[in-house]
């Protein structure tokens, strides 16, 4: 069964030209440095100022799953930052994805490294 990310930016001005591609910048750094067989993260084309998309999350085993989920909310959280006044609405399937002002997208145990480690270590194992 596939896990969906889906993510949404918007704010009352238009996104500048240099703020898009700034965003999509951030984006293929983190796509390029997937670690996983997936769908990567991808941004529509803005329209009415908002940046949307949606990935499935690698399926290979569980531990890619949640690896590649931390992966990609450390890549919004990035996103998020660099574009100041935006509303960001971002769920796995149905679930939001909490936001924490210090630590950005994600669950506590995916910005854990001992908890990370862990994770790649089952994953080599398996």
């Amino acid at each position: 069964m596939a896990v969906r990310l889906h993510y949404r930016a918007a704010r009352p001005q238009a996104l500048s030209p240099d703020e898009i591609a700034l965003a999509r910048g951030l984006v293929a750094a983190h796509n390029a440095a997937f670690p996983f067989e997936g769908e990567l993260l991808t941004l529509a084309d803005p329209g009415d100022a908002a940046l949307d998309g949606t990935t499935t999350l690698p399926e290979q085993d569980p531990f890619a799953t949640f690896l590649g989920l931390a992966h990609w909310c450390q890549a919004l959280t990035e996103v998020r930052r660099a574009l100041p006044g935006t509303t960001w609405q971002v769920s796995v399937d149905d679930e939001p994805v909490p936001w924490d002002d210090e630590t950005g997208f994600g669950w506590p145990e995916q910005r854990d490294p001992a908890t990370l480690r862990m994770m790649e270590q089952m994953r080599a194992g398996a």
